[in-house]
């Protein structure tokens, strides 16, 4: 199946959330779209026996494997249920290679987080409410994604958040700042550094565009591409 129609297929991902996440899925799904497409055009990775996949999760299974082929790490926890996966929001890109089925290497895996309605309620009359746990949900990924990621040079995972509880000045950004192991915000990190594993973190109140999302995520997906292959 051609990496534009698994696109297509994975659409419709996270149907039971509100309209505006759905919004937001859907922009980093067409963002994706461009990534791959740019990608073909920039790297001939079919004649160089390559090729990259769009998935909307991983599973932990495949997660320790990835970890298990650099012959490194040894020992692992039985999982409870085998098909427990990750799903970030704006899924994953892997790097395949078409001889080797053992291969896969993550080049670019997508959060988009909104958190705040205190903006909205404060039009309507009501009281504030205390900030939501979207930013807490960021952790359980990743760790999955830099544990996949410990061998590697690099960490090529973003998230984009926006949202009145992003604001500057706003204390929730502390955690943000926290979860990236106090390395700055806004800023795209994909090389490890002095011993740490910084990711690309953007936050602020207004809504990401298809065009920001795409900017972003394509100089990552060429970054990894160019580290793993060249």
């Amino acid at each position: 199946m051609a990496n534009s129609e698994r696109l297509r297929l994975n659409k419709n991902q996270h149907v039971v959330k509100n309209l505006l996440s759905k919004g937001d899925d859907k922009k980093v799904v067409e963002a994706m779209m461009q990534v791959i497409e740019y990608m073909g055009t920039r790297f001939p990775l079919k004649d160089m026996g390559y090729r990259l996949d769009y998935v909307d999760r991983i599973t932990l299974r495949e997660l320790i494997d990835i970890i298990s082929s650099y012959e490194t790490r040894f020992e692992f926890s039985a999982l409870t249920k085998e098909g427990s996966f990750i799903k970030p929001d704006g899924g994953i890109l892997i790097l395949k290679k078409e001889d080797d089925p053992t291969f896969q290497r993550i080049v670019l895996a997508v959060e988009m987080k909104r958190q705040g309605t205190n903006d909205q309620r404060a039009l309507e009359g009501k009281g504030k409410q205390s900030q939501g746990n979207a930013i807490e949900r960021l952790g359980k990924n990743l760790i999955g994604f830099r544990s996949a990621l410990q061998y590697e040079r690099i960490t090529p995972f973003v998230c984009f958040g926006w949202g009145v509880d992003f604001a500057p000045g706003s204390s929730i950004l502390d955690r943000v700042i926290t979860m990236n192991e106090f390395y700055p915000l806004n800023r795209i990190f994909v090389f490890k550094r002095e011993d740490y594993a910084p990711v690309s973190m953007f936050f602020r109140s207004e809504e990401w565009d298809t065009g920001e999302l795409y900017a972003t995520m394509m100089e990552i997906a060429e970054t990894s591409v160019r580290y793993y292959i060249f």
